[in-house]
């Protein structure tokens, strides 16, 4: 087996909890928690696992496949596009602490930085040999796969919203007059609903926030995982998913996430991220490929948000289906045959 880098793993953990913490640390401290709530960017600290763990392997780790003096090929772009976009939507955060009646002009300004890297990744994805996308760990890998746990993901919730219905642990949303801010006659609502569904909650925002699901993928299932998994692939996996949910603390002991800013919150928490973390490390070794694991973040989110939206909203988070505590025993279920694949028994 081969041996795990634990100087790199322990680096690129300090950095990456130290820069994504400290900046929102900086944010509460310069504009308050309310500043924080309210200001409507993306958080920065998703973008932070990814942005430490490509300067490492390009500037710092002089053995990288990717390291600045020997790797050449345009997929180089595709991160360095990515550490512009990390440090100018810093800066765009900032300044809109400062200028609160202008943040939906920054809101906006932000969200062509990130659609514009997306754009960036398709142009060079089109230009670039196969080769050169894997030595740069932006592989594609076995893409038939994707939509499969795409669907895969949209079933569960859809499953988590009809059983909270079905209990009386939630309720019916009925929105007949907008969806996603677009007016709908009473008529056309179900349809709507459903093309909206696809268009926009599917397709349009997971791609269009592709940047920030990217930034924690590439850095803790691409970076961090590819180094854990010399343990055995299900201890990494299990280290991974243990790690990213620490990571998350702050988050919910700020009152901004599913689970309540307490002990159960972050206890609840650290189950979600192992169990929901197991998946998405499957889907990278299934696939060979960290963009389908990031955009699965995306529909995740994204599909989450919509079924509270548009379809069931629980009473209480804890209590509930989703992700609530019956929706994670129904996310050990899932798990348990994810990790009857025979792939977990292959060499990392």
């Amino acid at each position: 087996m081969e041996r795990i880098q634990g100087g790199r793993v322990l680096l690129f953990l300090a950095w990456t909890f130290g820069v994504s913490w400290g900046f929102d640390g900086l944010v509460i401290y310069l504009g308050g928690l309310d500043a924080y709530h309210n200001l409507g960017m993306n958080p920065w600290g998703m973008l932070a696992p990814a942005f430490v763990a490509i300067i490492l392997q390009m500037f710092i780790f002089k053995d990288s496949p990717i390291h600045f003096r020997t790797f050449k090929e345009k997929p180089r772009w595709i991160l360095l596009g990515f550490l512009l976009l990390t440090v100018l939507y810093a800066v765009l955060t900032m300044i809109s602490i400062f200028h609160p009646q202008s943040r939906r002009i920054f809101q906006g300004v932000g969200a062509l930085l990130f659609t514009l890297w997306t754009l960036l990744v398709f142009f060079i994805g089109g230009q670039s040999k196969a080769g050169a996308f894997e030595r740069a760990g932006l592989r594609l890998g076995d893409m038939k796969l994707g939509p499969r746990f795409v669907f895969g993901i949209i079933v569960f919730f859809a499953v988590q919203a009809s059983a909270n219905l079905l209990f009386n642990l939630g309720k019916l949303q009925i929105r007949a007059e907008t969806v996603y801010g677009v007016p709908i006659p009473s008529s056309l609502y179900i349809p709507s609903l459903i093309v909206l569904f696809i268009a926009v909650t599917v397709i349009g925002t997971p791609l269009s926030g592709l940047a920030a699901v990217f930034g924690e993928e590439y850095g803790w299932r691409g970076f961090l995982q590819s180094e854990l998994v010399k343990l055995g692939k299900r201890k990494g996996v299990l280290l991974v998913g243990l790690i990213w949910g620490v990571w998350h603390f702050p988050v919910i002991l700020r009152g901004i996430h599913t689970y309540p800013p307490s002990a159960l919150g972050l206890s609840l928490g650290i189950i979600f991220f192992v169990l929901w973390g197991i998946i998405q490390s499957y889907a990278v070794l299934k696939t060979g490929s960290i963009w389908i694991a990031a955009f699965m973040h995306g529909v995740v989110n994204s599909v989450y948000g919509f079924m509270l939206t548009y379809i069931a909203r629980p009473f209480k988070n804890v209590p509930s289906f989703g992700l609530g505590i019956y929706g994670l025993l129904c996310m050990v279920v899932v798990v348990y045959f994810i990790l009857r694949d025979p792939i977990w028994k292959n060499s990392p």
